[in-house]
């Protein structure tokens, strides 16, 4: 009992948070139970056997978490100057629309439609609740603590998501109708988690709040996209590299569905656990130790140490999809789910090493919004050279890369791998005092 009360309590954090901690806590437990259901690697196998989609469509669905990111600079101006949980909480609201549209869509062809709707409108909800929750999150934990605070938020989603996705999974092979059942019932739960949030308080938020209102009259636009990107060059490298590494990830997501649950006929819970329920699973056993080193280290040379990692895994799919083994992309997911352990909060935590306290929600707006330009384009990409095309005219026929893309994605991590490690040396060759 002991250990389970040091979970939900983080040595360091002020008294006046540990209430709203507990509160992102409940939240954390209930609202992925509906969330989860709306992530791309769990509604693109829902749309690939339940409603028998083209490709076309699961590279759509699995690009729509990453492309509704684009809004996120968007979000951040919305966002300046005012309350961050009231409006964090108004989107939720609106994403549990979405997912209760799902539920009630039918099976044939205007159901794909309202599906691809109701996917992509809550991923432009969500990229503005992890802009503004983010700032509340900076405000909030020291910087000593942030990682590890973050971590246990993140590992209670990820159980909630593993618990829910699994029984999801045997539920759908017991009858594919019961996905209306499974998306209802998570609005049921997930509203528990809306309450709970609207209790949190954000320490030092007024104080921040004249910050952003003077940041929004600076006449010199501090705050623009560009604008940043020009001033911290560091920042901007940080974010080319994180580029390329995002684009190889999130190239192979689409292949991986199509090839798990279409070329290989695994059933809903083994094409659920390959594509979803590994990485959340390492996600959640491996983030207390990820949390503990990025406490201590600046993000480049996490980011340098994570991504090589990751390489070898996608090196180990590479054989599994070359081979038609379920074994040993099972083996290559494994590998890649501790490393995204610490790409979690690498993604949600990384630009505080580099932005100015009165800019953090523009630096995370930036960083989003490349999230969600990587998206836009990367999993049709991957899908297009994994399946092939046909004669386009301007564009000769391909019978398409097939497993080869494994190695295109690899290829892609090192290079980041690459530039991160440089940019790593280049940060620790530089005084503390001076940076």
């Amino acid at each position: 009992m002991s250990q389970l009360a040091a979970f939900f309590r983080i040595p360091g954090i002020d008294p006046a948070v540990q209430h709203s901690f507990r509160r992102e806590q409940i939240a954390e437990l209930t609202l992925p139970i509906a969330l989860c259901l709306m992530e791309g690697g769990f509604v693109a196998v829902v749309a690939a056997k339940t409603f028998n989609v083209p490709p076309w469509v699961i590279a759509v669905i699995s690009a729509a978490p990453m492309f509704g990111n684009l809004s996120s600079f968007v979000w951040n101006r919305i966002a300046a100057a005012r309350p961050k949980v009231p409006m964090v909480t108004a989107l939720q609201v609106m994403v549990l629309l979405c997912v209760l549209a799902i539920a009630l869509s039918p099976r044939n062809e205007m159901g794909t439609w309202i599906l691809l709707a109701s996917v992509a409108a809550p991923r432009l909800l969500s990229a503005g609740i992890v802009t503004v929750r983010s700032v509340a999150w900076s405000l909030n934990y020291a910087r000593a603590v942030r990682a590890r605070a973050t971590a246990r938020l993140q590992a209670l989603a990820s159980l909630t998501l593993v618990v829910t996705t699994s029984i999801a999974g045997l539920v759908l092979d017991a009858h594919p109708e019961n996905f209306r059942w499974l998306y209802g019932a998570g609005v049921v739960f997930a509203s528990l988690g809306v309450w709970a949030f609207r209790g949190v308080t954000v320490l030092g938020e007024k104080r921040h709040q004249v910050l952003e209102r003077r940041g929004q009259r600076d006449p010199s636009d501090r705050n623009a996209f560009f604008a940043i990107l020009r001033t911290d060059r560091r920042y901007a490298r940080y974010q080319l590299h994180q580029f390329t590494s995002g684009v190889a990830a999130m190239m192979l997501e689409p292949p991986l569905v199509y090839l798990v649950s279409k070329q290989m006929g695994a059933s809903y819970f083994a094409s659920i656990g390959v594509v979803m329920l590994i990485p959340f699973l390492l996600n959640l056993a491996t983030m207390p130790l990820w949390a503990r080193y990025l406490d201590r280290v600046h993000v480049a040379e996490f980011r340098a140490r994570q991504n090589a990692l990751w390489v070898v895994g996608i090196l180990v799919m590479f054989l599994g999809a070359w081979q038609l083994s379920l074994f040993w992309l099972v083996v290559g997911r494994i590998i890649t789910g501790i490393t995204n352990g610490g790409g979690v909060l690498a993604w949600q935590l990384g630009h505080n090493d580099f932005a100015p306290r009165d800019q953090l929600s523009a630096y995370m707006g930036i960083h989003v919004t490349l999230t969600g330009v990587r998206g836009a384009f990367a999993p049709f990409l991957g899908m297009a050279l994994y399946v092939g095309w046909a004669d386009a005219g301007w564009l000769p026929a391909s019978a398409g890369l097939g497993p080869w893309l494994f190695l295109l994605s690899a290829a892609l991590g090192i290079v980041a791998w690459r530039g991160f490690e440089l940019l790593r040396r280049e940060i620790a060759a530089v005084p503390a005092t001076a940076q």
